[in-house]
């Protein structure tokens, strides 16, 4: 019954996948400049002049022009499989994971993928990635699902962890070989020796998180269920939670590039701002996506979000305020 359950959870945390599944129409992702509009995409990631995002029925877009046009570089006729997380390991490596366990490699930034991984018996999604250099990469997901690669994602083995078949929503990185992850029931792990051991942090919440980020230095923020925010100064000592003055879920984030601000984004198209002291900065909405699921920052000031309906170019004020 706990499994059962579990799961269940397992897939809202996917951003909404019975939505993601729900019928479209066959050749709504065949065109080269496609709607993004019409579907689910999960996240999204820059790398040089290039956005790109992943989503439900395994489709991968591809962006040249700051999220003006999309191309279609991936999708999967066959066997729709949700893509939860892509990852930017150099500026032409990329790692894509999602449902099934599946785990897609493109070496040429995003237009072409390789299948490295699936488990189709299973079902078991991946919920991410994480790299400190590129080449020696963690892969984590529900059920507790740990895996490590040392050969740039090639290939990929289980590392067992000290859970109980907790589900693992997010994970990064600090300096001096910190590492953190965080997940369902209040699950904060840690690493102090680049991820070789975990030790289970005591919890500071009971409900689930679903994103950690490091700033820079010590500082570190987590959140998730019922806009609960939470900052630590001492690499995850002690957690104060950041009161944002709404209950929504949160999902994703976007970090400014000094590491001293931060975007998150969540249901009903909310989208906070918080910087590296654990002060709430702006509280704003975007309208049209329904519930965001991930956030990028363009240098120009703008943000290209995520959702439950698409993918949009947004200007934000208080994030091109960041550097004044």
């Amino acid at each position: 019954m706990y499994r059962l359950i579990s799961y269940s959870f397992c897939v809202m945390v996917a951003a909404l996948v019975l939505f993601a599944f729900s019928p479209r129409e066959h050749d709504e992702t065949s065109s080269e400049n496609f709607n993004v509009r019409r579907i689910q995409f999960n996240d999204l990631v820059t790398l040089s002049d290039r956005v790109v995002a992943v989503g439900e029925r395994g489709t991968i877009v591809v962006s040249d022009n700051d999220g003006q046009t999309w191309k279609v570089t991936h999708r999967d006729d066959d066997v729709p499989v949700t893509l939860t997380n892509i990852t930017a390991l150099s500026d032409t490596l990329l790692l894509a994971v999602g449902h099934d366990s599946v785990i897609l490699r493109s070496e040429d930034a995003g237009l072409n993928w390789e299948l490295v991984m699936r488990d189709g018996e299973t079902g078991e999604p991946l919920m991410g990635t994480w790299s400190a250099d590129g080449q020696h990469i963690y892969a984590y997901g529900s059920f507790g699902k740990f895996l490590v690669s040392d050969d740039a994602g090639r290939s990929f083995t289980a590392q067992e962890l000290p859970l109980f078949g907790e589900h693992l929503s997010a994970m990064d990185g600090g300096e001096n070989d910190v590492r953190i992850m965080v997940g369902e029931m209040g699950l904060v792990l840690r690493s102090l020796d680049a991820g070789s051991t975990w030790d289970k942090l005591e919890p500071f919440y009971q409900g689930s998180l679903f994103g950690v980020a490091h700033l820079n230095g010590e500082r570190w923020v987590a959140y998730g269920m019922r806009g609960h925010v939470f900052y630590s100064a001492d690499n995850g000592e002690r957690w104060q939670q950041v009161d944002i003055g709404s209950e929504l879920p949160l999902y994703g984030h976007a970090l400014s590039d000094d590491g001293k601000q931060m975007v998150i984004v969540g249901t009903a198209g909310i989208l906070i701002s918080i910087n590296d002291r654990g002060q709430l900065i702006d509280t704003s909405h975007v309208s049209g996506l329904g519930t965001l699921t991930s956030a990028v920052i363009l240098p120009s000031g703008h943000v290209v979000v995520a959702g439950q309906r698409g993918l949009m170019q947004s200007y934000q004020a208080h994030v091109a305020a960041w550097s004044k």
